[in-house]
C-alpha cells in the first residue's frame, strides 16, 4: 500500500448517509416543523435554499455536528406548483457574459423602495401603458416624440424655453378665460387671410401704428 492510500479518511464512519429526505408539516415566520423518519423536529433552512418551504412539501436535508437540521432543498410539492423565491440579505445576480433574460406568460411585478434603472439602451414597447406620478423631473439632450393625438388636462403649465419651433398642418386654441401672450416682438405672417373677430377690440400703440394694404375696409 503506497503513502497517498494510507492518508485516506473515510468521509462517513457508518454506512448510513447524512442526506435525508422527509416531509414539511408546518411553517410558521422563524419556525419549519418537518417529519423525519417519522420523528417530528424543527428545521431551519440552508443559506443557499432560495425557495420557502410549504407544508406537504416533499424536501431533503442534513444536520449538523450539533444536531440542527436544515433544509437543502425541495424534491416535491405533491399540492401545487406555486413557489416563492427569498433571499436572507442583500443579493447581487451578475452575468459575466451573455444576457439575462426573465419572461413570463402572465403578470409581472416589481415593488421595490427605490427602483434603479443604468443602461446604455432601454426599449419599453408594449399595447398599453398607464404611468401615475406624483412628481417627474426629466433632463436630457434630446427628446423625440410621434404621437397621432395628444391630450394633456392640467390645472397649469409653465414652459421655459430659450426657442420653440412649432409647425402645425392644423392648430385650433380654445381658451375659457383670459388669453396673454407677452413678447419682445411678435411677427406673424399668413399665406391667406388673416382674420380676427372680437365684441371688443383695443389696440394701443406708444409711438405708431401702420395699417397698409391695396383697400381698407372700415366701418
Amino acid at each position: 500500500m503506497n503513502s497517498s492510500a494510507i492518508k485516506l479518511i473515510p468521509i462517513h464512519s457508518d454506512n448510513k448517509s447524512v442526506i435525508r429526505t422527509g416531509s414539511v408539516i408546518s411553517v410558521v415566520p422563524g419556525e419549519i416543523i418537518i417529519n423525519l423518519e417519522g420523528n417530528t423536529i424543527r428545521a431551519e433552512k440552508a443559506f443557499s435554499c432560495i425557495i420557502d418551504p410549504e407544508p406537504d412539501d416533499i424536501i431533503i436535508c442534513t444536520a449538523n455536528e450539533n444536531g440542527m437540521v436544515y433544509i437543502l432543498g425541495i424534491l416535491e410539492r405533491p399540492a401545487t406548483q406555486k413557489m416563492s423565491v427569498s433571499f436572507p440579505s442583500d443579493t447581487h445576480i451578475c452575468v459575466k457574459q451573455g444576457s439575462l433574460n426573465i419572461s413570463s406568460t402572465d403578470n409581472m411585478t416589481i415593488a421595490s423602495k427605490d427602483v434603479s434603472c443604468f443602461s446604455k439602451r432601454v426599449i419599453h414597447k408594449s399595447h398599453e401603458a398607464i404611468v401615475s406620478y406624483d412628481n417627474i423631473t426629466a433632463s436630457g439632450n434630446e427628446l423625440q416624440a410621434s404621437f397621432k393625438t395628444i391630450r394633456l388636462i392640467s390645472n397649469f403649465i409653465n414652459t421655459m424655453a430659450k426657442q420653440v419651433i412649432d409647425k402645425f398642418k392644423g392648430y385650433i386654441r380654445s381658451t375659457e378665460d383670459n388669453d396673454l401672450v407677452k413678447a419682445g416682438q411678435m411677427i406673424r405672417n399668413t399665406d391667406g387671410l388673416f382674420s380676427m373677430n372680437s365684441k371688443h377690440t383695443i389696440m394701443n400703440s406708444k409711438k405708431s401704428t401702420k395699417i397698409d394694404g391695396e383697400k381698407i375696409l372700415m366701418g
